[in-house]
């Protein structure tokens, strides 16, 4: 063993003494203060489903004597399943200010989209400040396990006729659709009754997809959706009639022909046909917006357009003239369209009855091609032995209602048609209907997109 010399220990304690000195300098000391910025949280009692958006209150305390600027807030995820949220309020880029001893409240919506190996657990912070000035939240969030927990979920379409928001016998919808997302996509179609069955789901929430019901039928709540939590459980799954069925709307325009800037006087009727009275109804146009053949100005028609709000009696009906103007590309289109669907504001909008007229703006001749096909396995793409081939087809004027130009497809089920008339044409094929109900439509002329050619599925008529 060896053994130091007193003058080796003294060197030895000193070069310690010096090192500890220096490390104290460059570690900066904790703050004894309190905390300046306050942060917590909280849930609500319960267990959480993966893929369900909760609430998370959050509280936000200056509790310094001094204002705080820019005080942004963010999750450090501790462990579990990722926990994700839709926005911070006043407390994101690029912060908000507090005042001393000020306390602001905020409500976060939170979800866990995909299960993590275990419950989220985090804390609410910020960086705004030196985080020995910061009191996080933390927060311990239950979740159920989907991988050790499933359920069976029984179910039952219905049209809810005597409108009691119940379903009742009689009232199950037969062979109607039925699409739930959760991890991946489920679909069933529901039997003679109206019932479906998914058995053996794993614990979550499932998104119920909107899908087309039979003989019109609409689902009530187009967002809807189950939380499957295990066991068996049961669900009703309501549909309603179409505001169409009770609301009728046409529009006319004042001339045969227009040209690009010149001003347009639309007419529109609306009646109520049905046995109840309707409130809140008001118009929505060029929903999709941005394209260059919709009449322009229909913002203005602030009498029939939202913020307005009608009300019909039953068997009422009420005319709007509006006056919009024709825009400049709209020779290239050979017309210019007035899109419109009338309905509650917050209500569904494929339960709205909808004007769609179509105006001639005569301009040059344009060429236009595609395929038609029979999708047998339904993948929305042509494959082969699909093509309708050798088969007559026609484009019809939609205005006038006559043949404007015919042809023959070819072994592919492709035809060209050359020098059309500006214009949009019904396209005919001679022992077939297009699949889409709501028809199919060609657009010649000199625009853009007129060139691209189309591809359409076709059924036997």
């Amino acid at each position: 063993m060896s053994r130091r010399s007193p003058r080796g220990v003294f060197r030895l304690l000193a070069g310690l003494t010096a090192a500890l000195t220096l490390g104290a300098l460059l570690t900066p000391a904790a703050s004894a203060d309190p905390a300046k910025l306050v942060i917590t949280a909280s849930v609500d009692s319960g267990v959480r489903l993966v893929g369900k958006p909760f609430p998370i209150t959050v509280t936000v305390h200056n509790a310094s004597a001094e204002a705080l600027t820019a005080i942004t807030l963010y999750t450090d995820q501790n462990s579990g399943s990722y926990l994700s949220f839709d926005g911070w309020g006043d407390f994101g880029y690029p912060g908000a200010t507090l005042a001393p001893d000020e306390t602001r409240n905020l409500t976060l919506n939170a979800t866990v989209y995909t299960w993590g190996g275990g419950s989220p657990e985090l804390d609410i912070t910020s960086t705004s400040i030196p985080s020995w000035d910061v009191q996080p939240a933390h927060l311990s969030v239950p979740f159920v396990d989907p991988t050790t927990t499933t359920g069976t979920l029984h179910g039952v379409v219905y049209g809810d006729r005597d409108g009691d928001n119940a379903f009742d016998p009689g009232e199950g919808l037969a062979g109607a659709p039925v699409r739930i997302y959760g991890e991946t996509t489920l679909e069933t179609v529901a039997g003679p009754d109206g019932t479906f069955t998914f058995a053996d789901l794993p614990a979550r929430y499932y998104q119920l997809f909107s899908t087309t019901l039979p003989d019109g039928w609409l689902l009530a709540e187009t967002n809807g959706g189950f939380g499957v939590t295990g066991g068996d459980q049961d669900v009703e799954v309501r549909a309603v009639r179409p505001l169409s069925d009770q609301l009728q709307a046409t529009a006319s325009v004042d001339r045969d022909t227009y040209a690009p800037g010149d001003q347009a006087q639309v007419t529109f009727t609306l009646t109520n046909t049905g046995s109840q009275p309707l409130s809140g109804i008001s118009g929505n146009c060029d929903r999709i917006g941005g394209s260059q053949y919709q009449l322009t100005g229909w913002q203005s028609w602030t009498d029939l357009v939202y913020p307005a709000s009608l009300t019909f009696s039953p068997g009422e009906t009420r005319t709007f003239t509006e006056t919009g103007t024709v825009p400049p590309l709209a020779d290239q289109y050979g017309g210019f369209a007035v899109d419109c669907d009338f309905g509650p504001e917050l209500g569904n909008p494929d339960s709205n009855p909808e004007v769609r007229l179509w105006a001639r703006v005569p301009g040059a001749p344009g060429t236009t091609s595609g395929s038609i096909y029979h999708d047998d396995n339904k993948n929305f793409t042509q494959d082969p032995g699909e093509a309708i081939g050798d088969t007559a087809v026609s484009l019809v004027d939609i205005i006038s209602g006559s043949t404007t130009a015919t042809g023959t497809t070819d072994a592919d089920g492709y035809v060209t048609f050359a020098s059309v008339p500006a214009g949009r044409y019904e396209l005919k094929a001679d022992g077939w209907v297009p699949a889409d109900a709501g028809g199919f439509q060609v657009q010649a002329g000199t625009c853009q997109s007129c060139v691209w050619e189309w591809s359409q599925v076709y059924t036997r008529g």
